[in-house]
């Protein structure tokens, strides 16, 4: 059987290797110590963070298809939010998400959805891979300069910027892939005492350096210590990506301070990750970008909008292309 080889356990890369493993031998190669991509989750006992994708919907009948049976065994339930729209530090407009289109995260975890999705994969972590070298078949070379080789096709789902990083200039796709801008955000997870009391538990927020809040222990079997997970602004994250955390820490507190009412700064816990590459700057679509005579391709959230359903779409619009080619 071929090798096949994808960059990134994302949701596009684990739904890639569910559906060709029985056409190519696949191995994962991911450059965190864990699976998921943006379908993250961290805890530190007894708090638990989602400080990536928040939730998502479900839109397309193949989408709606997959995770039909994730929603029946239990690892993806719907979150039914009091949610709130805010103006700089104030409420424009307040609903229920109960009463809208549904909105789904996975369980307990956001990352639940991966770590179920990669049962039986071949899965290299903590392999960041920096170079393809092409003989007769693609090497992969990661950072510790480790060579892997005998590849026939190579996938790479990492962000756009990334990608550009490892896939060879002569990819026919290359200036198509660096004219795709990508803005960071910064997730900022509290945990906090059990007095605190939210008024709701979604948040959209304009005109901030703050883009949402999430009480993320209000979500399905997330535990009772009450948590906030923060993501700055896009322009904020840009500017700031390499100021010093707690610079970074301190300035979102503040502003989370003065949106919810209630201070912050004493929270029992703070973790500040940022996200270099988390959207287009332009949310256009991409079908994937492929080369059958390199037999390399790319897909990813970023191909389709950014969302958790794009991640799945632009991989299965790949899987086609490369089935019947």
């Amino acid at each position: 059987m071929k090798k096949l080889a994808i960059i990134g356990s994302g949701l596009s890369g684990l739904t890639l290797a569910n559906h060709l493993k029985n056409k190519f031998k696949v191995t994962i190669f991911e450059k965190a110590r864990g699976v998921g991509g943006r379908l993250a989750t961290r805890r530190a006992d007894p708090y638990s963070f989602d400080h990536g994708a928040q939730y998502f919907t479900a839109r397309t009948e193949g989408f709606r298809a997959f995770i039909q049976p994730l929603i029946d065994e239990g690892s993806v339930r719907r979150w039914t939010a009091r949610h709130v729209e805010i103006n700089g530090a104030k409420v424009i407009k307040r609903s229920i998400w109960k009463d809208e289109e549904p909105r789904y995260v996975g369980v307990p975890g956001m990352n639940s959805i991966a770590k179920h999705l990669a049962q039986n994969l071949d899965i290299k972590t903590n392999v960041r891979i920096t170079e393809l070298k092409r003989q007769d078949d693609w090497q992969l070379e990661d950072e510790q300069g480790a060579v892997y080789e005998g590849f026939e096709w190579v996938i790479s789902t990492a962000p756009a910027p990334q990608t550009l990083q490892i896939l060879p200039r002569t990819f026919k796709h290359h200036d198509a892939i660096k004219a795709i801008h990508m803005n960071g955000c910064y997730s900022l997870m509290l945990g906090l005492s059990p007095d605190f009391t939210p008024e709701f538990e979604a948040a959209h927020v304009t005109n901030s350096d703050i883009s949402w809040i999430a009480v993320n222990s209000q979500k399905p079997q997330r535990g009772d210590a009450p948590t906030l997970v923060v993501h700055s602004s896009a322009a904020y994250a840009d500017k700031h990506m390499d100021t010093g955390k707690e610079t970074v820490i301190h300035h979102l507190c503040n502003l989370t301070s003065q949106i919810i009412h209630h201070d912050v700064s004493q929270a029992q816990h703070k973790v500040l990750h940022g996200w270099r590459y988390a959207n287009n700057v332009k949310r256009d679509t991409h079908e994937p970008f492929i080369d059958h005579d390199l037999k390399i391709a790319t897909c990813g959230d970023w191909c389709l909008g950014g969302r958790v359903e794009g991640a799945f779409n632009s991989a299965r619009n790949l899987i086609d292309a490369i089935e019947t080619s």
